[in-house]
């Protein structure tokens, strides 16, 4: 049974999806690190780029957006009408206004992929404006349900839509086709008239990824456990529960434990980020990412085996293939990857690793396509990669090692401070005494101390504060007690 563990008492959105056990799946958003993923923004051409079919657009961030020529509604509508034309400069100029949306955050140097074919999605209809499409998904159980519902699409979509029946419309009716359908062409209209009144790049309308993230993992099976701390998501949950009749069992936890600690599951999320992996027959995996790909390494360890030297081998590389696409997928690592498995000289034993690996990442919910082994035995292959990865959100360059390592960062920590204070809550205690580095603290408060008072109503305690000195992100927790002896244990502490 799958289920679904929602940590979003804090500023800090996590869920973990728990199959068998055992997590598949940590989404993370810290609160400057949301994903902008189906965000829409109003963009400007800032250069067009013929020898590359494609555009940079400003569409109000740091970095400007990276936009394909077969992205652009008016290539769409050309293809459509058998006129094209290669050239990019035929369809876009310098200095025109249009409303793109991200399809993949920026991520280290590179900014982010955009398309002005604008989506919108519900759990029964995707909608995508400037392109003539329908699909519909081949999870149906009838073919002739399926065939039933293309018809139906090509009847009511317009040449400039695209539309995607999903896999909940069988067994729905047409009027429930056509609410969604209005619904979703209303959203692109206020947004396009939104859009004519900004004299400026900037965001039109923002998705809330983090819940449709929920919904997606809810909708993807037809029953299993949600847990969640939060009673406005939990509200929000059980209305869809309800307007979809759903089999999921949610659930709204109370408790002054933090929700993944109480799930025993916050030891195996910290384990996501940690740089080695250690395997059950003591053998290990070394995880390196880099700006270009990452690289997996593996090595036997204590690992020798009772048998010949070629089965030692094979069975640590077999071992190591089903946990590297585990972590993969948990630490949403994505782009060019690179595995150094343990040399086998026989090539059924490096076929058994492609097979394990084909059979094993088709469970992804990201498209995985395996290159296999180089001349020099390095195993290939690619995931796609619509955001960044968990070690990107929540670690930065150790300041010591100047970069040749990773510590968590201040966020990290932080939120991890904040989690384990909103534990002790329910304390009578009138004040609580930490110590932490300046970093540490200007993230836990905010901007000029602004969610200081914030946290302190919410923990009904006033918070004391001594500054650790160092680069190391760090705390502790040192005593609850009144305001009075606190302030005298804190002077002891600074003399």
């Amino acid at each position: 049974m799958k289920k679904l563990i929602a940590n979003l008492s804090t500023r800090e959105k996590r869920y973990a999806c728990i199959e068998n056990g055992r997590i598949t799946k940590l989404e993370v958003v810290p609160p400057d690190h949301a994903s902008s993923v189906g965000n829409v923004y109003l963009g400007k051409v800032t250069k067009v780029l013929p020898g590359m079919e494609a555009a940079f657009i400003d569409y109000g961030e740091k970095k400007s957006g990276f936009l394909y020529r077969d992205e652009l509604p008016s290539y769409q509508e050309a293809k459509r009408n058998g006129t094209q034309k290669s050239s990019v400069n035929q369809y876009i100029r310098e200095g025109e206004k249009l409303l793109v949306q991200v399809t993949r955050d920026e991520t280290g140097t590179k900014g982010a992929k955009l398309t002005g074919l604008i989506e919108f999605s519900s759990n029964h209809v995707v909608y995508i404006h400037g392109i003539d499409y329908v699909g519909v998904s081949k999870k149906f159980k009838s073919l002739e349900s399926q065939n039933q519902w293309r018809s139906m699409a090509f009847t009511h979509k317009k040449a400039d839509e695209g539309l995607i029946i999903r896999t909940a419309m069988e067994g729905k009716s047409e009027a429930v086709f056509l609410k969604q359908l209005h619904t979703q062409r209303e959203k692109y209209a206020q947004l396009l008239k939104k859009a004519t009144s900004l004299k400026k790049p900037t965001l039109v309308w923002r998705r809330d990824s983090f819940l449709e993230s929920i919904l997606t993992e809810m909708t993807d099976v037809p029953g299993g456990e949600l847990h969640v701390d939060d009673f406005t998501c939990f509200q929000e949950l059980k209305k869809w529960q309800e307007d979809h009749e759903s089999d999921w069992a949610i659930f709204y936890e109370t408790g002054p434990v933090n929700i993944f600690s109480q799930a025993g599951i916050e030891s195996d999320a910290e384990q996501a980020l940690k740089q080695v992996v250690r395997l059950k027959n003591g053998s290990y995996l070394i995880f390196e990412e880099t700006e270009a790909f990452t690289v997996v390494d593996v090595n036997t360890g204590k690992f020798t085996g009772k048998a010949q030297k070629e089965q030692t081998l094979f069975e640590t590389n077999m071992q190591a293939a089903k946990e590297i696409a585990y972590q993969l997928r948990l630490r949403n690592i994505s782009g060019i990857i690179l595995i150094d498995f343990i040399n086998m000289e026989q090539a059924e034993h490096r076929r058994a690793i492609f097979d394990m690996l084909k059979t094993i990442t088709k469970q992804d919910e990201m498209r995985v396509q395996l290159i296999g082994f180089t001349e020099l035995g390095i195993f290939q292959l690619t995931r796609k990669r619509t955001s960044t990865s968990l070690s990107e959100k929540l670690m930065i360059a150790c300041p010591t090692c100047l970069g040749t390592g990773k510590v968590d960062s201040a966020e990290t920590v932080a939120f991890r401070l904040e989690r384990e204070l909103m534990e002790h809550r329910k304390l009578e205690e009138e004040a609580v005494l930490i110590e932490a580095n300046d970093a540490v603290i200007a993230i836990l408060f905010g901007e000029n101390d602004s969610y200081k008072p914030v946290l302190e109503e919410m923990l009904r305690k006033e918070i004391l504060v001594t500054i650790l000195q160092g680069n190391d992100h760090r705390y502790e927790i040192k005593r609850f007690g009144t305001k009075n002896e606190l302030m005298k244990v804190r002077e002891n502490l600074l003399t």
